[in-house]
Order: structure tokens, then sequence, then C-alpha cells
């Protein structure tokens, strides 16, 4: 009989380590599973739930440090918990992640149905996609669901590589633009997390579409919390670049460090500019700083799939030229639900749901 996994409520002490715990996951932890996410998606009015999963690995899958076959792995994953009028539902943004999937699937059924009025849990392993992936999932009882995240469709650098191949990895666009912004005396400064900061951040973040902002932007408050919480954890920061002497940014771009995968969340910048190439110089500075504190990947947040790498109507297609210089579209699994109360889902989804979003605003994360 295969070897089952278990799941629990972590302890105070591990969700006050939570952000070193998650570095040791099976995907090295991510931006969406840690402290500062959870706390920012408070403003949503979600609640953070802590677990911790214990899974079997297959024979001979891993060694530890001793060099000795393990026979399990730990994985600290974080739920966002939200209620709606048929109940309570848990998001598990871009997790949980194992080696076998299987126990996980089961174990988590076993531990969601013992809690109250919990309707569903939508979950989305942070694994490539492929058909035969997304068919194993599906075969274990899982409904697929939409993608949620910007970053199931992105560009994902590998900095364990090293700065010399990272940067040789680039196109000769982008290596152009960066030794010609550094030539030229391109200046790139690591701001405080003050409010001014927080308001040169939003302001060039405005000037895309006219004034309107990018496709997606969040309400002013959702940033000012978001950029808050992760520079108040220690795992995120600002960079600001200076074309000229006039002591205002003309590019900005925000990273946040939790976990083994730094991740580009925010940038913006005005369309006057005195030298070319500063937002390339931005991003490879904030990747040099990374490699230095050990990350091993940088995530570009965001492209469409990569059949629609060509489509000028999806709305991250502007943005997407552009990441794609520094390498190509990594896709990852959509989500699925882990349906606890099949009637009642299907009431939500197909009747009530509709209504209820109307009536009360707040984030679609059960959709």
């Amino acid at each position: 009989m295969p070897a089952a996994a278990s799941v629990r409520r972590a302890t105070p002490a591990e969700i006050a380590d939570w952000d070193a715990l998650i570095e040791a996951n099976p995907d090295g932890g991510h931006m969406v599973q840690s402290s500062a996410f959870a706390a920012t998606k408070r403003f949503d009015g979600l609640e953070p739930v802590h677990l911790v999963i214990d899974a079997p690995l297959p024979a001979g899958t891993a060694l530890d440090a001793t060099g000795d076959a393990r026979a399990t792995e730990r994985i600290h994953a974080l739920a966002l918990e939200g209620r709606v009028s048929l109940g309570r539902y848990w998001y598990m943004p871009m997790g949980p992640t194992a080696t076998d999937m299987a126990p996980v699937v089961d174990a988590l059924r076993e531990f969601a149905k013992a809690e109250p009025g919990l309707l569903v849990v939508k979950i989305e392993p942070h694994l490539e996609r492929s058909p035969e992936r997304i068919d194993e999932l599906v075969a274990l009882g899982l409904e697929r669901s939409r993608d949620m995240q910007v970053m199931t469709h992105t560009v994902v650098l590998d900095l364990a590589q090293g700065e010399e191949a990272l940067f040789a990895s680039f196109s000769q666009m982008i290596r152009r633009q960066v030794r010609g912004a550094l030539k030229k005396g391109y200046r790139v400064e690591r701001p405080e997390p003050t409010q001014e900061t927080f308001d040169r951040m939003h302001a060039m973040m405005l000037t895309v579409a006219g004034g309107k902002g990018m496709a997606g932007m969040r309400e002013r408050a959702y940033y000012d919390r978001f950029w808050s919480e992760f520079t108040a954890a220690g795992t995120g920061r600002f960079y600001f670049g200076y074309d000229d002497d006039s002591g205002e940014p003309q590019a900005g771009i925000f990273v946040t460090t939790a976990g083994r995968t730094a991740v580009y969340k925010d940038g913006g910048s005005r369309p006057d500019r005195k030298i070319n190439g500063g937002s390339a110089l931005l991003l490879w500075t904030a990747m040099q700083d990374c490699i230095a504190d050990g990350k091993l990947a940088f995530d570009l947040a965001g492209t469409p799939p990569a059949d629609r790498a060509d489509d000028e109507s999806h709305p991250f297609y502007g943005l997407a030229q552009f990441k794609l210089r520094f390498g190509p579209i990594t896709s990852y699994l959509p989500s699925f639900d882990l349906v606890l109360h099949p009637l009642r889902h299907r009431l939500w989804e197909r009747v009530v749901r509709r209504v209820e979003w109307r009536i009360t605003k707040g984030p679609d994360t059960l959709r």
C-alpha cells in the first residue's frame, strides 16, 4: 500500500519563521507563499491559513545531506481563506508543490473534509504545464479551473548559472541597452521604502495607457499595503533609475525576494527619456543583487501564453515584447478545484456566484 501524506496546521513558531521555511519547499518558495503576501491579502478580506504537509517520496527520488535516500519531503503551504454565502473556501497560490502529488491531494482532501463549512480548496502546484500533468491531476478527482496568477505564463531566468552566463543568455538588444545605459551615465539607486518612494513609484506605473496604468492594476491602497508588507518583512526592495540630474526618477521597479525565486512585481517609467536602456539596466541590477543573495530564479511576472505571444490584443502583449528579450515563456499548471461539497459547489458556480459578486465587491478567488 502506498505511503500516505499528512496535513496539519502550522505551529506559532513555524508561522513566525515562515519565510525561512518556505525556502525548503520542493519548489524553493515563492512570493505568493510568503508571510508578507499573506498579510497583504487581508486587504481583500482573505485570512491566511498556514499548513504543513509531510509527503512521501517515491523510492530513491532524492538524497539528503548525508547521501542517504529520504523517505519524505515537507511542504509549508499557504492557504487564503475567503467566505461566500454558501460556505468558506481556500485558495493555495502556486501550491502545494510535491514530487508526487497523489498522496498530497488525498491527504489535503481528508484534512479539508474536517473543516466546517469548507466548500472547495483551489490548488495550483508550481509545476511546468503539460497535458500529461493536467490529466494526472484530473485523474486524482480535481476539477480544472482557470489561470489565477499572472505568473502562470511568465519568463523565469536561471540565476544559479551566474552573472556571466545569465547576461550572455539575453538578447543582443538587451545586452546592448544595458551597456549603453551604463556608458551614458544612467544611474540606479535603491531608495528607502518611504511614502515619497511609494508616490513616485505609483506615478510611474500610471504613465502606461495614457495615464490609466497597465491592464489589471489594483487600487492605490493595495499597492501601498503590498509594498509596506514586503519591505517591512525584508523581502522587497525598490530600484529607481535616473537619466539626468533633476532628482526625479525616469523608471522604477519593485522586486520581491521571498523564497528562492525573486519576482519583478511592479514597474513603471516616464515616457520622456534622455538615455535609452534604463529599464533593462534596472532589471539587470536587481538580478545581480539577487544572485549575490543566493536566489535561484528571477520571475519577470507575466506574459501571454506562448501560443498568444504575438497576439496584439492580449493585455500583456506590449510588456511581453520586452520580457521575451530576456528569455522564453514558461507556462505552469492552471488552478484546480478540490471540491468537497459537489451540489453546493455546482449551485455556487452556476447561479449564486454571478449574483453575489454583483452585490458584494471582493476578490473573485473562487471563480
